[in-house]
């Protein structure tokens, strides 16, 4: 993955964070402030939290053009159990990647480039697996950037379909980037919008 790209990747995970951590707060759910873990997003960490060896060798891609993004997060008064979340993504076939958070990965592409991913909403984003048992977490953020490898559309029905199961099964709830319930009119909406950018994608 080229790094420019992951860099622009982490910074958005962390814009989403402070947006989730300003809407509890003005919502008066969270009851104490969000911790801050390390590593940090800066680092590329492989399955076991470890540095990896920088793509020093790829030429950077373009800026991306929008992260489409959506929330999972805890019920009133409640945490997700780290471990819990950590398994529901692994059965739905993401794997833990690099900065320590979870991505999926189309069957057929060989790209490194992930469809979506999955961050942690505790800054800065990351899943420390060796930590898991004994950490809750108020959410997880679900994103994905455009351009992104292979079909847009897919990767966020895909994407959507994956955190609706995983609402389903830690009884959590699901909200969109602006902190409003997910809805099927907010859903549609974000799909027209992907359709038109893959129009003007392919047509120009």
């Amino acid at each position: 993955m080229p790094e420019l790209r992951w860099i622009l990747l982490g910074l958005g995970v962390l814009v989403i964070a402070v947006v989730y951590a300003w809407s509890r707060r003005r919502q008066r759910i969270a009851q104490q402030p969000l911790q801050r873990t390390e590593p940090g997003l800066s680092e590329d960490l492989d399955e076991v939290g470890t540095p990896e060896p920088a793509e020093r060798s790829k030429a950077p891609s373009p800026q991306p053009d929008r992260i489409i993004s959506l929330r999972l997060i805890a019920g009133e008064g409640q945490e997700l159990n780290c471990e819990q979340v950590v398994v529901g993504l692994r059965e739905a076939g993401l794997r833990h990647g690099r900065y320590g958070i979870f991505h999926r990965h189309g069957s057929d592409d060989t790209s490194t480039e992930p469809l979506f991913s999955v961050a942690n909403l505790v800054e800065p984003g990351s899943f420390d697996l060796k930590k898991m048992k004994e950490t809750t977490l108020p959410g997880v953020s679900f994103f994905l950037l455009l351009p992104c490898p292979g079909d847009a559309v897919a990767a966020f029905d895909d994407m959507v379909e994956t955190a609706r199961r995983l609402a389903q099964e830690l009884n959590g709830d699901l909200f969109d980037d602006r902190g409003s319930s997910w809805s099927i009119q907010r859903e549609r909406y974000l799909r027209e919008e992907i359709i038109e950018y893959r129009r003007q994608q392919e047509f120009g």
